[in-house]
């Protein structure tokens, strides 16, 4: 009792709009625990019931977490958390990239006798890391969240056990992850150690009031910080582990990956910039070395994902350094968020359009692969037109808006994130950005030229699209196109949920 006696009340009570914020996270936990039961059950086979249970705990999830986005800001947990509009929109992308994940993988797992509980449960695991991380406003949070998401993912991208490659991958990852994670890990230190506290926004209000406190101690601990995220984001020169990573996982997670994961490392490095001062807090010679830090990893990780892309022929692979370009290309809005009017807006419109697309793409590999994720070349794409026209329309249309061809999302997003840009008076970059985005057109329209215009002979045929696969091809292109036609809600939203960083 003398120990309850030291905790604060107000960690105690939870008000009833805290517990409305709160149950998307709920959510997910019940419906994680539940299906960890449900998989231990020994009179009954758990493939079907723990499949739909899955699904509705996501898709519940994506529904009460519509309702949350234009709510008011809420602190959660003594301010350890929070509940915004541009965590809950982010929450909605996992969600949903999780759930389109879950539909592609069921029949994939019966094919790779792979058909385990242990799946499902990574990637509700990995979706509450996401979560929590990108709602995080003290660092002690972030790392927990990042560790949690991290692990699940980690163990999904080696889930092929007997497959050399996946091994390799989820080897190769744990590693340099885990290098990363120390490196974020030391600089949250020096954060504490200069300004003593761990709090985001009280980072911020302190080297606003102290500006002494700029020791070369904190911007240490922030540039670690940050390089802890740009690893993440595989960002040049931090993007090593990507293309090997890729080829070996899973094709379901590598298509989840370069979406959820991806959002969720965006997002949370967004208010982490903002935390350690970018944009409004840091003196103006640590602003300008940030920004000419940030310019320089831009130029290079679009470079060099488009210019490496270009000589690869396994889709995987190439998708990897297109992933790596794309980041390129939000870097430039990060750059362009603290200098115009439209915020870090484009950044979240832009990732929502990548999320839609890339994950349709990834659906259609996943349904194209034969056994252990072979025929994945270029070759085996040859005829595709003809042996299966939907599934190559589906590609063509993602292909198109990776390239930023009107009217698909890719081109909306790429559109306003580099009109963004010129706002902030960066032509140079925006140059080099429309360049570069000139030279992915190459390898994107070379995947159509296979599937339009080779004979199909020698090439493997499905014989079955599965029915959950088609449902999310179907629904990914129907988003790809709107968002593309029609962008202007998705826009003023990701604008609106962007303001309240």
């Amino acid at each position: 009792m003398e120990g309850l006696q030291t905790i604060r009340p107000e960690l105690l009570s939870i008000s009833p709009e805290q517990l409305s914020a709160l149950r998307p996270y709920f959510i997910i936990f019940g419906g994680t625990i539940l299906a960890m039961i449900l998989s231990v059950v020994r009179w009954m086979n758990p493939k079907w019931p723990l499949f739909i249970l899955v699904l509705a705990t996501l898709f519940a999830g994506i529904v009460d977490s519509f309702r949350l986005v234009p709510e008011a800001p809420l602190t959660l947990f003594n301010a350890m958390m929070i509940s915004d509009g541009y965590s809950h929109l982010f929450n909605i992308v996992f969600m949903a990239s999780a759930f389109f994940t879950v539909m592609a993988s069921f029949r994939y797992l019966d094919r790779e006798k792979l058909q385990y509980p242990e799946y499902y449960l990574l990637i509700l695991f990995a979706v509450l890391g996401m979560m929590l991380m990108v709602s995080a406003q003290d660092l002690i949070v972030v790392f927990i969240a990042l560790e949690l998401m991290s692990l699940a993912v980690y163990t999904l991208v080696g889930f092929r056990r007997a497959d050399r490659r996946s091994n390799e991958a989820a080897m190769k990852y744990f590693i340099l992850g885990s290098a990363a994670s120390a490196v974020f890990l030391y600089g949250s230190a020096l954060l504490y150690g200069s300004t003593g506290t761990t709090g985001i926004k009280e980072i911020l209000s302190f080297i606003q009031t102290h500006p002494t406190s700029m020791t070369p101690v904190y911007t240490l601990g922030a540039w670690l910080v940050i390089l802890g995220f740009l690893f993440k984001v595989a960002a040049v020169p931090f993007h090593m582990w990507m293309p090997d990573v890729y080829e070996g996982a899973p094709t379901p997670i590598t298509g989840f990956m370069t979406t959820g994961l991806k959002a969720a490392a965006f997002a949370t490095l967004i208010r982490l910039l903002t935390s350690v001062g970018y944009g409004k807090g840091l003196s103006i010679t640590l602003q300008a070395h940030l920004h000419d830090i940030l310019w320089v990893s831009a130029v290079l990780t679009m470079i060099l994902g488009n210019v490496v892309a270009l000589t690869q022929t396994n889709l995987k692979r190439m998708l990897a350094y297109s992933s790596i370009a794309h980041t390129g290309y939000l870097i430039v809005g990060i750059i362009a968020g603290s200098g115009n009017e439209m915020g870090y807006g484009p950044v979240v419109m832009y990732l929502i359009a990548y999320a839609a697309m890339n994950l349709g793409a990834f659906i259609i590999l996943t349904v194209l692969s034969s056994r252990d994720d072979s025929g994945l070349g270029l070759h085996d794409l040859s005829g595709l037109s003809r042996r299966h026209p939907w599934l190559a329309f589906g590609l063509a249309v993602f292909m198109f808006s990776m390239a930023g061809v009107p009217p698909t999302a890719g081109f909306a997003a790429k559109y306003v994130l580099f009109y963004s840009a010129v706002q902030a008076n960066e032509i140079p970059l925006v140059i080099i950005s429309v360049l570069c985005s000139a030279i992915s057109v190459y390898y994107y329209l070379r995947v159509m030229v296979y599937m339009y215009m080779r004979d199909p002979s020698g090439s493997p045929s499905v014989n079955r699209i599965p029915v959950w696969s088609t449902l999310g091809i179907a629904a990914m292109v129907f988003l790809t196109l709107q968002l593309g036609l029609m962008p202007g809600k998705v826009v003023l939203a990701a604008k609106k949920v962007a303001s309240s960083l």
